[in-house]
Formats: structure tokens, C-alpha cells, sequence
């Protein structure tokens, strides 16, 4: 269900460098958006559904189905508006109340994490900060771009804005206006919920199990990272098979512990997993949590990977190499081995 791609904007970047006074951002301008994305708690995607997806629904025949929410099983989900802006932020007033609800943090006030391309979170923070710091002060709101992108080596950064509901879509307008002078550059890989491995949620602005929306915001602290509370794995332990189809399968799993596993590549495809300097296997090894090996070439002209970490951060790690290989062109099913 969570297909959707942004549009390519071919504004200019000049406006978007202009004065932090410059607060009526060419809305005379009309948006080529038409896709808003928001990564929510499970609790909130939920509540949005009410009993037996009546207030769901109900808010789909209102809005002539531009809504959608994806149904993976974990603990974060991705909702996502379709159509122009004026829309988009109206559905998004008629579903914030009830997030505020489900979140009880006081009444009319919210937390909401829009999702936007890694290569235009620079124009949104702002030099020095500059940018993020009006939002807060100009709408009082806590806002935040968190510094890694989504799991799976995806190109979506999440910006966290808590806050009074109508600061947070006054917000959301003037985000979005500086988006869409902002052109993407590279490519567009939205983020999937079925790649949730519970790792990293302080980097990425992800939600753990049982999220507690009332604990109050710290910065994050790389010595502490929060760890996840599940075990979130593929049916088939192989998550090559269907990047955009695979769905995780969520169980308890308490206490696990680290263990090793080996893959064999072929020699001549290593250099599509460790990258331009190394830079494919440490983004490889960040993003799953796994201490990665890569031993010498053998005599028959394989190489071993050695993957050491908890069994789901390890499948993570997996799929993250055979993707490697896959944008490299040189894939066949039987690249990356056990």
C-alpha cells in the first residue's frame, strides 16, 4: 500500500536561500506536489481507523479516497495524503484531533512527523540552523530534522513537529512551499515500514513499541541508543525476494542474543557491497546495527562476509547487501549465500 513517490520540482533554489524574514514564501506559486507523507505511531494509525475501520473509511468517502495508510504489522506506519496542498491540509486537520486524542498529551496539542527527501532537509533546517529555529519560535513549536534517513537505505529524513494543532499546519504550509522550491536531487526511495527493525529510532525519528508520546524529547546520545522491544522478521528470512512487497512478521522476543552468520559473494561483486571508499558497507553496517567482515579473497575467488549482531539486525544487513548488488546490475538469486 505504500507506493507512493514525491514529484520532481524544478523551482529554483534562490528563494529558498532569501532571509529567514521572508515568511510569504511565493505561495502565489502552485504546488506540483501530490503526495504528502507522514510516518506515524501504530497507536495513532489505529486510532485514525476507529472501530472496525469506520472513521477510516468514513474520512476515504470524504475525501474521495485520498487517504491511505500502510498496514504493516509494526510499530510505525505511513500515512499518506493524495492531491493538492489545500486538500491534503484539510484532511490533515480532520485527522490531527484524533492523533492528538490517542497521543494525551494535553488537549490540542500534537505530535506529527512529515516525511521529505533527504537531499531538501538542508533547505528546511536552514544555515546554521537558522530556518528551524524561526519555525520554532514563529509557530512555538518543538521542531526537529532528524540526521539519518528511514530504514532501508531509503532517501527520507523525518521532520518532527509537536505542537498546537493549527501551529502545526500553519507550519506544515510554509514547509512545504520551501519543498517545492527546493528540487530533488538524486534518487527517490520512499520508505517502506516492512524494513522496521526497531534499530536507530533516536536517529531516524522512528517509534519504538508502546511509544510514549508524553516523555519529554531528548537529544539523542549516541552512547545510548534505544534499542528495539521486537523481533521483526521476514517470512522467509530472505528479504531479496521483494523489496516493495515483503511483509514483516512481528513476534516477542525477549532477550535475544547476538550470533554470527557467513554469506559468500563472488570476488568481482564485492566492491558493489564496500562502495566508493568504503562507503557502502559503513553506511551498511550503520544502518543495521551489525559488526560486517569482509575476508580476503579465497582461492576459488569468493569472498566471505561475516555478520555479527542480533538474528534480525543480521537479515537486515542481508538485504541491505544483496540491494547493494542489485543496484549494481550484476544481480542474480543466488549472489549473496549463506
Amino acid at each position: 500500500m505504500d507506493h507512493g513517490m514525491f514529484p520532481s520540482n524544478k523551482r529554483s533554489n534562490e528563494d529558498v536561500s532569501s532571509g529567514s524574514n521572508d515568511n510569504k514564501r511565493n505561495r502565489n506559486l502552485s504546488s506540483t506536489r501530490t503526495e504528502y507523507r507522514f510516518l506515524i505511531a501504530a497507536s495513532d494509525a489505529i486510532a485514525i481507523f476507529g472501530r472496525n475501520g469506520e472513521n477510516f473509511q468514513s474520512l476515504r468517502n470524504q475525501y474521495h479516497n485520498l487517504i491511505d495508510i500502510s498496514q504493516i504489522q509494526t510499530p510505525e506506519r505511513v500515512l499518506i495524503l493524495y492531491g493538492d496542498e489545500d486538500k491534503a491540509m484539510s484532511i490533515l486537520a480532520d485527522i490531527l484531533p484524533t492523533m492528538a486524542q490517542n497521543q494525551s498529551v494535553r488537549p490540542g496539542f500534537v505530535e506529527l512527523r512529515a516525511m521529505i527527501h533527504s537531499s531538501q532537509a538542508g533547505a528546511v533546517i536552514g544555515k546554521s540552523g537558522d530556518r528551524i529555529k524561526e519555525f520554532r519560535q514563529k509557530y512555538n513549536l518543538d521542531t526537529k530534522v532528524f540526521p539519518n534517513s528511514t530504514p532501508g537505505d531509503t532517501t527520507e529524513r523525518i521532520l518532527s513537529l509537536r505542537g498546537e494543532l493549527p501551529n502545526i499546519v500553519e507550519c506544515l504550509k510554509e514547509v512545504y512551499s520551501i519543498l517545492d522550491q527546493t528540487p530533488i536531487r538524486g534518487q527517490i526511495r520512499n520508505y517502506d515500514p516492512s524494513f522496521y527493525n526497531g534499530v536507530d529510532v533516536e536517529r531516524y525519528g522512528g517509534f519504538t513499541e508502546n511509544h510514549d508520546f508524553q516523555a519529554t524529547r531528548t537529544r539523542f546520545n549516541p552512547t545510548n541508543q534505544q534499542q528495539y522491544t521486537g523481533n521483526y522478521n521476514n517470512n522467509n528470512n530472505n528479504r531479496s525476494s521483494s523489496s516493495s512487497s515483503s511483509h514483516m512478521n512481528y513476534s516477542q522476543n525477549n532477550n535475544p542474543m547476538p550470533t554470527t552468520t557467513q554469506v559468500t559473494i563472488p570476488h568481482s561483486l564485492s566492491a558493489c557491497i564496500i562502495g566508493p571508499r568504503g562507503t557502502r558497507i559503513a553506511q551498511i553496517r550503520q544502518q543495521s546495527g551489525c559488526v560486517i567482515k569482509i575476508d580476503d579473497p579465497l582461492p576459488s575467488n569468493d569472498r566471505i562476509i561475516s555478520i555479527i549482531g542480533m538474528p534480525n539486525n543480521i537479515i537486515q544487513a542481508q538485504y541491505l547487501m544483496q540491494t547493494a548488488v542489485k543496484q549494481s546490475q550484476q544481480w542474480t538469486n543466488s549472489t549473496v549465500t549463506s
